[in-house]
């Protein structure tokens, strides 16, 4: 009786936890399992979608690591230790465990990721999913490039891992090049990917573009010196003519040029306040003037349209004032479109009482140029969000081009060319052409040109001029207050980094640290020498 008791007792324990597991064994909800996704256009463009969302994530720290490794800018802020990070960087000062690094590398891996998955996984049997598996290559190309410049070696990834694999070495640079390459020549040579019809059309929006992909290799054959090459890429570009010059630069980088003639490749802002998250956060405070410690009444009486909410990052140094008035003149048009002294500040408003001027606690990182290329206007907040901005934020854009094109053909060994398109930029410069360029002439057009637009460091880097422009970042911080009583500059420099501690040391900066993070969950990752 007892065994069959017992036999009676284990099948309903058997049925029991069959039910159990079965009833365990459901669908989660949310979500499309990879084998079920990427298989219809709409697939394809919602995953290209994540992509572009990536872009707008890597933007900010990808900008201000590029500028703020540089000789141009003063990370700036409130005060010591506002952005220690930024500091570090701005000073060199900086070690492995850098949380924009760490940002920076990450994001850069997250589109690589993600255009793995649209690569392995889109068909590619429609239009729109060929469209989307060449943007995607693209975007991998994007990504690999700064990666291999910024850290020389980074883990060559090209497919989605299995757990087995997570723990990848060093890659290749060799074969990221290629990689680079072979990418960005198969999208191009697609002929799917979108193109504007003309200077003034704006229907393709944030898409990278044909032109962004030609953009792109173009970069990376000038970066391996393969001239010829690089200087044929940047002409199909320039010679498509579907981008052109603006003749307004100081709206360069404002919203009113969104989409505009003159962008190669943006991230797109909504103006939807029910929606801010998708708007460029805190970048346009952090470019703002440090208006805290300024009077700012005027903005409150509708008297000028510089915004009350700027946090003061990004200083120009008084180095690179100079170089503008060294080519333009202290009244020059691209100059006074880029930055403003203090003087010229004061007459935004000059009712009494509501001047832009600075209180008694100064402007730390800075030496009394205030940048006006980027600057924060109340007109581009979306509305009740201060924090939140409606202006379009660009990689690229056709100036740069011109230049990268310049340097390219020069080098190749096509004077008048290169010749011709610095011309083009000097023009628009308002500035007497030039009768013959050489490679300094270039140089010196490209810093003022592209003031902080994050090409500054990696152009110096590879020209090999890194070591001498930032052998003393760091050396000294300014803060500025303004005018003394017979007018001249009242810069202090109250703090100061010990020496041996600051500035750019050949051996080790040529290449970034791997994240800490990185290096400590990923025991196959060499550091990069000298960290």
């Amino acid at each position: 009786m007892k065994s069959k008791l017992y036999t009676i007792f284990l099948l309903v324990g058997i049925l029991f936890f069959s039910a159990c597991e079965n009833l365990l064994d459901v669908e989660q909800r949310g979500t499309t399992a990879v084998d079920q996704f990427y298989k219809t256009d709409t697939d394809a463009e919602e995953a290209i979608a994540a992509v572009y969302v990536n872009f707008k994530d890597l933007y900010q720290n990808w900008f201000w690591m590029s500028c703020v490794l540089s000789d141009d800018v003063y990370c700036g802020g409130g005060g010591r230790g506002d952005n220690a990070y930024m500091e570090g960087l701005n000073e060199y000062t900086f070690t492995p465990a850098n949380v924009n690094l760490q940002s920076v590398f990450t994001n850069l891996y997250s589109i690589v990721y993600k255009s793995n998955m649209i690569v392995d996984h889109v068909e590619g049997s429609t239009p729109v999913q060929k469209r989307v598996i060449a943007e995607a290559k693209t975007a991998r190309a994007f990504c690999y490039f700064y990666l291999v410049n910024f850290w020389g070696t980074p883990p060559f990834v090209m497919h989605e891992l299995l757990p087995s694999e997570y723990k990848q070495p060093n890659g290749s640079p060799a074969e990221i090049w290629a990689q680079i390459e072979k990418d960005l020549s198969e999208a191009i040579g697609s002929n799917v990917m979108l193109e504007k019809s003309g200077a003034d059309d704006k229907t393709v929006g944030g898409h990278l573009s044909k032109q962004m992909a030609q953009t792109m290799l173009g970069k990376a054959y000038l970066w391996q010196k393969k001239y010829a090459e690089a200087a044929t890429q940047f002409d199909a570009v320039i010679n498509s003519g579907k981008y052109a010059l603006i003749s307004d630069f100081e709206n360069i980088c404002r919203a009113k040029q969104d989409l505009g003639k003159e962008r190669i490749f943006e991230v797109v802002a909504t103006n939807d306040a029910s929606n801010t998250s998708k708007g460029m956060f805190l970048f346009n405070n952090l470019f703002g003037w440090r208006t805290d410690h300024m009077n700012v009444a005027g903005f409150f009486a509708g008297l000028h349209d510089i915004h009350f909410l700027g946090w003061g990052f990004n200083s120009p140094t008084k180095d690179v004032y100079n170089a503008f008035v060294e080519m333009e003149g202290v009244d020059g048009y691209r100059l006074n479109s880029t930055m403003l002294r203090y003087d010229e500040v004061l007459n935004i408003c000059t009712v009494p009482g509501f001047e832009l001027t600075i209180n008694g606690v100064g402007l730390y990182g800075h030496e009394g140029y205030f940048p006006w290329k980027h600057r924060i206007l109340g007109s581009e907040a979306i509305a009740g969000t201060p924090l939140y901005w409606h202006s379009n934020v660009q990689y690229i854009r056709y100036g740069e081009v011109l230049m990268l094109g310049a340097e390219a053909s020069l080098m190749a060994g096509d004077k008048s060319k290169a010749l011709n398109y610095t011309n083009q930029i000097r023009q628009r410069a308002k500035l007497t052409p030039l009768a013959s360029v050489t490679l300094d002439d270039i140089k010196k057009e490209k810093r003022l040109e592209l003031w902080a637009e994050a090409t500054r460091y990696l152009d110096l880097q590879r020209w090999g001029d890194a070591a001498t422009a930032m052998a003393n970042k760091g050396a000294k911080i300014p803060t500025y207050y303004g005018f003394n009583p017979d007018g001249s500059s009242n810069v202090k420099y109250l703090h100061t980094n010990p020496s041996g501690s600051y500035g750019y040391k050949t051996g080790k900066h040529e290449l970034l640290p791997f994240p800490e993070h990185e290096v400590m969950v990923n025991p196959n990752i060499v550091q990069n020498p000298g960290w």
